[in-house]
Formats: C-alpha cells, sequence, structure tokens
C-alpha cells in the first residue's frame, strides 16, 4: 500500500466541518490503496477522539501566535529584571511579568503585532515542528505522496518546503481559497505580498483541489497552469450508523403520516446572517390568502436562536416556532429522520456563490425533502437543482411558491416524498476520498 502524508490543522475538532472532510480521508483512503499518515498540532486541550480511525496520527509540538509573542515580551522583561537582582527577588520579578502582561495597554500592543505579523496566518509557528516530524518520517520512510489542506494556509507552506526537499507529487487541498476568498480582506500592502506568497507556494503543486466547481474556476483565474480538480464533500456514512437501527425498530422515527408538515433547522444563524425572515412572511401571508392553515405547520429550531423569539412574535408565529436550544449532533440527526422537511438556510449574500454548506450532503444521506433559502445563485442552488433534492429560495414569492407546493402535497397526502432520484453514495465522504486516491494516483 502506498503512503501519503496528510497536513491537516483541523482534525480532532470532531464536530467541525472543516475536520470531517480531512478525518474522513484518513477513514477512507486505505480502502483505495493509500495508508495516510496525518500529521497534526498538539494542541492540548482538544481531545484526541480517533479510536474509530485505523491510521498513523503524528502529534507535533504546536505554539500560537499570541503564545509565540507573549513568551519573547515576558523574556524580554525577564531580562530587565535581571539587571537589578539586588533589589528585586524572583518572586517579585514574575509579579512584575504578569502585571505587565495583563496590562490593557500591553495587550492591546500585542494584539496589534498579531495583525501585523499573522502572516500568512496566526499558526505560522507551527511550521517548523510540521516540517521536523514529517521530515523525520520521510527519511525513514518510502513516502509516495503529500495532501495538505487549508484553512491554515501554513499547512500549505508545509507541504511546499516537503515538496521541494523530497520531491514526491503533492496534492493542495483548498477547502476555502486563499487570495480570491471573499470572505478575506487585507490591506493593498498585504494583498500584494500574499497574492506573490500564493503563487509561489503553489508553483510546484501537483494538483490543487476545491470543494465546488465555482471555486475550482475561480481558483484557475490565479493559477491557469495548475491542475485544478473539484471535489465536493460529502456525508459520512459512519455518522448514520445508529439510525438505521434506529429508524428500523421505532416508528416513532419515521416520519410516516402525521398531523403537522415538520420542518427541522439544526445550526448557527450567525447573529441573522443566516436568516428565516422569508419563510415567516411566506407563512403569513398565504394564510392571510386563505392557502394555508399555520396550524398544521411545526418549525423547529435547535442551535443558536438569537432573535429568532422576537422574529416569530412579529410575524405571529409563535405558537408553530418551537426553538430547542442546542442538543448534540446525534440528537439532531434523531431529530431530522422524525421531520418531512430539512431547512437550509444560508446568507442572502453574493459572497455565497461558490460555497456548498456541509449541512446539505447531511440532508442527501436522510433522504429528505430540503428547503434551501439563500442567494440567488451559485453552487448550492445548482447543486440542489441538479438533484432535485428539494427547493432553493432566494426571495419571498419564490419561498411562497414552494411553500404552497410542500403544504399542499402533505394536506393531500399526509406526508412530503423525496422526488430525486440520485445516487445518495455519489455524494459520500468514501467517494470523496476515491477521488483523492484516483488524483493521487495520476500524479
Amino acid at each position: 500500500m502506498k503512503k501519503v502524508i496528510l497536513i491537516a490543522f483541523y482534525f480532532n475538532q470532531v464536530n467541525e466541518i472543516a475536520s470531517k472532510r480531512l478525518r474522513a480521508l484518513a477513514r477512507y483512503l486505505p480502502q483505495f490503496g493509500w495508508e495516510p499518515l496525518v500529521i497534526v498540532p498538539d494542541l492540548g486541550f482538544i481531545p484526541k477522539e480517533n479510536n474509530d480511525l485505523n491510521c498513523r496520527i503524528i502529534y507535533t509540538e504546536y505554539e500560537d501566535m499570541f503564545t509565540h509573542f507573549s513568551k519573547k515580551f515576558k523574556k524580554s522583561k525577564s531580562n530587565d529584571s535581571n539587571d537589578s537582582k539586588n533589589s528585586i527577588g524572583s518572586n517579585d520579578i514574575q509579579l512584575k511579568d504578569s502585571t505587565s502582561y495583563s496590562n490593557p495597554i500591553a495587550s492591546k500592543a500585542i494584539s496589534m503585532a498579531g495583525e501585523v505579523f499573522a502572516y500568512p496566518d496566526g499558526m505560522k509557528y507551527w511550521h517548523e515542528s510540521a516540517f521536523k516530524e514529517a521530515s523525520k518520517i520521510m527519511d525513514e520512510e518510502e513516502i509516495d505522496a503529500i495532501i495538505s489542506s487549508s484553512w491554515p494556509i501554513t499547512c500549505h507552506t508545509i507541504a511546499k518546503d516537503l515538496n521541494e526537499k523530497y520531491a514526491i507529487p503533492w496534492i493542495a487541498d483548498l477547502r476555502d481559497l486563499w487570495n480570491l476568498n471573499p470572505y478575506v480582506s487585507h490591506t493593498f500592502i498585504r494583498n500584494y505580498f500574499e497574492k506573490r506568497l500564493e503563487l509561489k507556494t503553489f508553483e510546484n503543486a501537483g494538483a490543487l483541489t476545491t470543494t465546488t466547481d465555482l471555486a475550482a474556476e475561480t481558483l484557475s483565474t490565479l493559477h491557469p497552469r495548475n491542475k485544478i480538480v473539484p471535489i465536493l464533500s460529502g456525508y459520512d456514512k459512519e455518522d448514520f450508523k445508529f439510525l438505521d437501527e434506529l429508524v428500523s425498530k421505532n416508528d416513532d422515527f419515521s416520519a410516516g403520516l402525521r398531523e403537522k408538515l415538520k420542518f427541522i433547522y439544526a445550526g448557527s444563524l450567525y447573529g441573522g446572517k443566516r436568516n428565516p425572515k422569508y419563510l415567516f412572511e411566506a407563512i403569513r401571508q398565504l394564510e392571510d390568502e386563505g392557502k394555508l392553515n399555520p396550524s398544521k405547520i411545526s418549525i423547529e429550531f435547535y442551535g443558536d436562536s438569537t432573535g429568532l423569539e422576537e422574529m416569530a412574535n412579529r410575524y405571529g408565529l409563535l405558537d408553530i416556532v418551537h426553538i430547542g436550544g442546542k442538543i448534540t449532533h446525534d440528537e439532531v440527526l434523531k431529530k431530522q429522520v422524525d421531520s418531512d422537511v430539512l431547512l437550509l438556510i444560508s446568507w442572502d449574500n453574493e459572497k455565497e456563490k461558490m460555497f456548498i454548506p456541509g449541512k446539505i450532503y447531511e440532508y442527501f444521506a436522510l433522504k429528505k425533502p430540503v428547503l434551501s433559502i439563500g442567494y440567488k445563485e451559485g453552487s448550492l442552488k445548482d447543486l440542489i437543482e441538479e438533484t432535485k433534492v428539494g427547493y432553493h429560495v432566494s426571495s419571498l414569492e419564490s419561498t411562497k411558491k414552494a411553500l404552497l407546493d410542500i403544504y399542499n402535497e402533505f394536506i393531500e397526502n399526509g406526508t412530503v416524498e423525496l422526488g430525486s432520484d440520485i445516487n445518495i453514495e455519489d455524494y459520500s465522504m468514501e467517494n470523496m476520498a476515491k477521488k483523492f486516491a484516483d488524483l493521487l494516483n495520476e500524479l
């Protein structure tokens, strides 16, 4: 079996979408002839929950930017104090350091230094230990390829240096783009150096991968000579094993025929950027038009609920909107199984065009109809229309039309059917890993 070094900062954060893609690579690449050796930082405070992964994980020393600068600050203060040892005791020195560091002015200075020196990111001081450990492995074993995945960008600078030293194939996976990321903004000078660094970093990469077709098209404008391959993420079937047994043994978790049309949304609303306003207003207007009875509808929210109660009250929907608070991911899945339609709410902003929320793949696995509310065009809309798993709406009128279609089907049949005939396996993390393996074999 061939071996691949996987450089992954986000890995042990098991509930973070950033980690899911990389943990899935570690889990499924061996099925396709590649043994991953995962290089990750030892962050200390994050549990190492890797019993479900049959791969080697190498933990390296880690020092973040603020710790790095604070150590230098404290060392400098300590040296100044040592000049006056005859008059100041060691305990006084320690207290003086602590007081200075906690001073608001000193803290502000450190924060500003972080903004200036976090180039290309605040994890840059992980480079040395990660490169050292990876080099040791590559000196002792036959390693056939490298995969690095950002964010942070430091993962790619580590891989670049390894590629230059050992001249082996390298895939740079950009879960989020670097300079072309619509959510990243720097000064003119910083942009100049960032762009130059990106071009230099990926100059000899065997392939660049992204998570959407649109992201790949965008990236090609900056890297026209690089091989760029979109590899969508997916759902991990390991997350759904317990649900199969649950559904088969307990009819309560089968949507079946029910009295109310149940919608569920689980996740953050990001301070109102993800906004269910169109849905609430559509229900209100359809009731006023005599086309819909709100008492036949139930909408459940789990997770961040900032401003939700006030919005529901504004539209007179408190009786049908249920705010459940934060629950575990397993509990979320159970709630979603016991539903008719899964809500997907994203930011109605052009910046969202190239992104596909990881939640949509989870919805594929649950085989439930989807009502997506977000920007009028882009990768998410294209995916939903291509797979025919539901509706993507971006205005009040389109929301009213979709909602009325769903409501009428429910009133007539007592359920809402998934009309798609897609092969769900095409959107699995296992399939994602296969595509990476195929690409590795090509390099």
